[in-house]
């Protein structure tokens, strides 16, 4: 019952013209939405942006011909909703960002409600968020996802996966994958399970992540199902996750170099595989787009 008051509450609201500044790395951008509310009164308690080191709501004040700018812990949000719109004192402030964000991009941002619980949609990057914010219909918020489930400060690059399944095609085929990742232990691990469906064989595999406190570094072990198994490190990047050289050991005993790339866009990522060659080196065999297809179930 409690599950089914939270998805009504959630259901009443909407986030609407969803923009963002655009700005190199290091600086700060100011985030916008117009936060619909169709049911009681609510408050936002926290934003938060795998983009940035941390999302404040700021306020800013003028007295006289002095202006200030102060965070809020929270921000009320009435029946009827309320708008962070430019020109306002309201906005969204995105401190120290990992990585540029373009014009164009899709920016993804959760912001955490006290009553309808968090919710995470893409805001768009635009120079000019004034005009941006004028044209920009009144439209329903995209589908909203779940915030991923905790996992300790070592393990939050990987984070933004966590709690959801990811698909993509292989390229030329009509093969897809499917990795669907949970936090396990209190989120001290993270398991991905993954699937290869309408290839000529089935293929599954498993990894488990995990912080490694000797190499400083979050280290994972994958097995397939055919008997193969890795490991090796996954290391963040601004854009995403490297995952450097590794020997993948397949069920017949033969061994193949690795080197992959996780690259995150938009609300989505794209997956890179790379093989050594016997020359030294490296073959690219595929690149792969990922979109979110639904919620991960907790591991049992």
């Amino acid at each position: 019952m409690l599950a089914l008051t939270m998805a009504a509450l959630a259901a009443q609201v909407t986030l609407d013209n969803r923009i963002v500044r655009a700005a190199p790395a290091g600086e700060d951008a100011a985030a916008y939405v117009a936060i619909r509310n169709g049911g009681e009164g609510d408050r936002l308690v926290g934003v938060s942006c795998a983009c940035a080191d941390r999302v404040e709501i700021h306020r800013v004040t003028r007295d006289g011909g002095n202006v200030s700018m102060a965070a809020e812990p929270a921000l009320a949000v009435p029946a009827g909703g309320v708008e962070i719109r430019p020109g306002s004192p309201l906005h969204l402030m995105l401190l120290n960002l990992r990585a540029p964000i373009a014009a164009g991009q899709q920016v993804p941002l959760t912001l955490r409600f006290e009553r309808a619980g968090a919710m995470t949609a893409g805001f768009t990057a635009t120079e000019d968020t004034a005009a941006a914010w004028q044209a920009a219909p009144a439209t329903p918020a995209a589908p909203a996802t779940p915030a991923a489930p905790t996992v300790i400060a070592e393990l939050r690059p990987l984070a933004f996966l966590v709690g959801s399944c990811w698909r993509a095609t292989f390229p030329n085929t009509s093969h897809t994958d499917t990795h669907c990742y949970t936090a396990m232990l209190g989120g001290r691990y993270i398991r991905d399970i993954h699937i290869v469906e309408g290839a000529p064989a089935p293929y599954s595999g498993e990894s488990i992540f995990r912080w490694d406190p000797q190499a400083r570094r979050i280290r994972y072990d994958y097995y397939a199902s055919d008997g193969g198994y890795s490991g090796g490190f996954a290391d963040p990047t601004p854009t995403g996750i490297d995952y450097p050289e590794e020997n993948y050991v397949g069920g017949n005993g033969q061994t193949l170099t690795l080197r992959n790339r996780l690259v995150r866009d938009g609300e989505g990522y794209s997956g890179t595989s790379s093989a050594r060659q016997a020359d030294g080196s490296w073959r690219e065999m595929w690149t792969m787009r990922f979109t979110r297809v639904g919620p991960a179930s907790a591991p049992r």
